[in-house]
C-alpha cells in the first residue's frame, strides 16, 4: 500500500498515474510508449536521470541493449551499448532473475554488480550514488528488458555536480519500486500486445498475396487464412478479459471465442470439442480448509490446464470450481489424449506435492461437426451432462461403509 503523508500529494500522484495508464494505452507505436515511461518514471521519483534497456539478440546471444537514456546533469550517449545479460551488472542480474533492485549506498558497496556503473561514471566524471532497476516482464513471464533510474534528488529542478551531489541525493522509497514496477508492467503488457497486432496486420497482408498467387487453390488458401488468424488473435487477446484468481479467460470471453469457433469450423470444416471440467471436493476443502487453501487448489489446476493444451487451444473458468477447455481440430480420442496428459499432471502434482489437498477432476465432452447446428448453449450443456454422467458413477463406485 502506498502512503503518502500529505493527501494532496497522494491525489495529484494518482491522478498522474491514471494520465500515464490512460496515455499510453491509446498509443500504437512502441517508441513513443518507452519514451514516456522512461521520461515520466525519471520524473515521478525526482531522479537525476535513467536508462532503458531492451533485450535483443545477436548471434544466438540475449543482450540488453541501450535504447532510450536521459540525464538532467550529463550528456549520456551511449544508445546502441549492449550488456550481457548475467550477474556481472546489476541489469543483467535483473534480467537473468526478473527482479527488482534497489540500492540506497552505492559507494559503500564493494561488488561486482556495480563494475557497469563504475566504468560509465568514470567516462562521465559522474557519480551514481544510488539507483532502482526494475524488470519489464510480458505476459509469459520473459523479461523484455529494464527500466532503470538513479540519483534520487531532493529537488527535481538541482544539477547535480561532484561538489554538491551527497548534500542533494534522497533514498528511493519502497513506494517509489511499486510505482516504477506498476509503470514497467503496463508498458511490458501494451507493447506485447502491439507487436503481436503488429503481427496479425503482416500476416494477413501476405496471406491477401498468396490468395492473389494461389487462386487456383482458393478454399485451401482460405482454410491457412481462418487458421492463421486465430492463432495469431488467440495470442493476442491473451491480454484482455482474463480472470483474476485463475489467469484463464472469463466466462464471457471464452462463450465469445466458442462461437467464432463454431464459425471457423463451419469454413474450415473440421471438427472441435468442447471440454466441461469440474473440480472435485472444492466445498470439502473450503470447508476444511479454508477458503484461500481453496483458491490456492484452483490456482494450482489452472496452471497444469496452461502447460497442458495446445497454444490455440482455449481454457476458460466458467464459474466456480468448473472449467471449460475448447480444442481446435480435434475429436473424442484427440481430446481423450489431452485429458489423459492433464490427468497424468495432476497425478504427478498430487504425489510430488505436499499440500493438504488433493486434486481430482470428472469431465465431458461434446464434439462439433462442420454439418451439425449446435449452438454455443448446447455445447455447453452436452458436455457438461456427460461430465454430470461422470461424476454420478464416481460416486456410485466409491465403497459405502
Amino acid at each position: 500500500m502506498i502512503e503518502y503523508n500529505n493527501p494532496q500529494d497522494l491525489k495529484r500522484l494518482i491522478r498522474k498515474l491514471n494520465k500515464i495508464g490512460i496515455t499510453i494505452s491509446r498509443e500504437k507505436n512502441v517508441d513513443t510508449i518507452l519514451e514516456m515511461i522512461l521520461n515520466e518514471s525519471i520524473d515521478i521519483t525526482n531522479s537525476d536521470g535513467g536508462t532503458l534497456y531492451i533485450v535483443k539478440e545477436f548471434e544466438g546471444q540475449k543482450y540488453l541493449v541501450i535504447t532510450l537514456a536521459k540525464n538532467y546533469s550529463v550528456d549520456f550517449n551511449y544508445i546502441g551499448y549492449k550488456i550481457p545479460i548475467d550477474n556481472q551488472s546489476i541489469v543483467g542480474y535483473v534480467a537473468q532473475n526478473g527482479i527488482p533492485v534497489t540500492i540506497n549506498n552505492i559507494q559503500n558497496i564493494q561488488n561486482s554488480h556495480l563494475q557497469q556503473f563504475k566504468l560509465f561514471d568514470q567516462a562521465l566524471h559522474y557519480k551514481t550514488l544510488n539507483l532502482m532497476a526494475i524488470p519489464m516482464i510480458d505476459y509469459q513471464g520473459n523479461v523484455i528488458g529494464v527500466l532503470q533510474i538513479i540519483n534520487k534528488k531532493k529537488d527535481k529542478s538541482i544539477k547535480l555536480t561532484e561538489d554538491n551531489i551527497y548534500q542533494n541525493i534522497v533514498d528511493f522509497t519502497k513506494e517509489d519500486e511499486e510505482i516504477i514496477l506498476s509503470l514497467a508492467s503496463q508498458a511490458s503488457l501494451l507493447i506485447e500486445r502491439i507487436h503481436l497486432y503488429q503481427r496479425i496486420e503482416k500476416n494477413i497482408a501476405n496471406t491477401r498475396y498468396a490468395l492473389i498467387s494461389l487462386f487456383n487453390s482458393m478454399k485451401q488458401v482460405i482454410a491457412n487464412l481462418s487458421e492463421d488468424i486465430l492463432i495469431e488473435q488467440e495470442e493476442f487477446k491473451k491480454y484482455a478479459s482474463l480472470d483474476d484468481l485463475t489467469g484463464l479467460f472469463t466466462r464471457n470471453e471464452g462463450m465469445i471465442y466458442l462461437e467464432k469457433q463454431i464459425q471457423l469450423s463451419k469454413m474450415n470444416e473440421t471438427h472441435f470439442v468442447v471440454c466441461f471440467i469440474d473440480v472435485d471436493g472444492l466445498k470439502q476443502v473450503n470447508d476444511t480448509f479454508g477458503h484461500q487453501i481453496g483458491d490456492e487448489l484452483l490456482k494450482s489446476f489452472a496452471q497444469i490446464l496452461k502447460e497442458s493444451i495446445r497454444s490455440y487451444d482455449i481454457a476458460f473458468r466458467y464459474g466456480g470450481d468448473e472449467f471449460v477447455l475448447i480444442l481446435y481440430k480435434a475429436t473424442i480420442r484427440e481430446a481423450n489424449i489431452v485429458l489423459t496428459r492433464i490427468q497424468n499432471k495432476i497425478d504427478e502434482f498430487n504425489t510430488k506435492i505436499q499440500k493438504p489437498y488433493k486434486i481430482q477432476i470428472s469431465y465431458g465432452f461434446a464434439e462439433y461437426s462442420p454439418t451439425s447446428n449446435l449452438s454455443t448453449e448446447d455445447l455447453i450443456k452436452i458436455a457438461d451432462e456427460n461430465m454430470y454422467k461422470v461424476k454420478k458413477e464416481k460416486k456410485k463406485s466409491r465403497p459405502s461403509y
